[in-house]
């Protein structure tokens, strides 16, 4: 399953990306994307997750960004934050098919710390990724509880895969989100 990244939608990204930028603190960088791309990709994650879900896309654009939001969308009666991220092209196919091993490098989908206080607004959050070399398709990994998130997975330093990263997150394993049909 993935949706199809319209140039509508990539569009309708950057206006939106442009009208948040001076409302939004970023907790991190990443070498391969800058920030307008980095919020671009969150909202075309975002677009597309509705897309999917059958949710008109264009009506879930917020007016303003004064704000933090409550949620991203209401999906079967629950808040729902969703969260996209880019991962190279050699792990993207055993990210979708979950069979990444849980010590690997991109096995987890990351929450930064700064994210994690938010968790208790929302019921659920679902994870998706674009391959880093083509923006074309958003895959839909799955979704978790943030119950579960915030009293199974705290924020830390070490990677599931022996490293470290550069700032605290919580490690979610791919492996335990649940399938992003149940939300169909």
């Amino acid at each position: 399953m993935k949706a199809v990244i319209t140039d509508e939608m990539r569009r309708q990204a950057k206006i939106e990306s442009n009208k948040r930028v001076n409302h939004i603190r970023h907790h991190f960088n990443v070498s391969h994307l800058s920030y307008s791309e980095r919020d671009e990709i969150g909202f075309l994650g975002e677009f597309a997750c509705c897309d999917l879900l059958g949710i008109d896309w264009r009506k879930n654009i917020r007016e303003n960004y004064y704000t933090i939001d409550s949620y991203d969308i209401i999906v079967k009666n629950l808040k729902a934050d969703i969260k996209t991220d880019t991962v190279p092209l050699q792990y993207t196919r055993r990210i979708i098919d979950k069979s990444i091993n849980n010590n690997e490098k991109y096995c987890s989908r990351l929450i930064h710390k700064g994210q994690f206080n938010l968790l208790s607004k929302y019921d659920i959050v679902i994870f998706g990724i674009f391959i880093r070399e083509q923006l074309d398709y958003w895959y839909p990994i799955g979704y978790l509880e943030t119950e579960t998130i915030i009293r199974d997975y705290p924020p830390t330093y070490k990677r599931p895969d022996g490293g470290t990263y550069p700032f605290p997150g919580s490690p979610i394993p791919t492996s335990i989100l649940k399938p992003f049909e149940n939300l169909l």
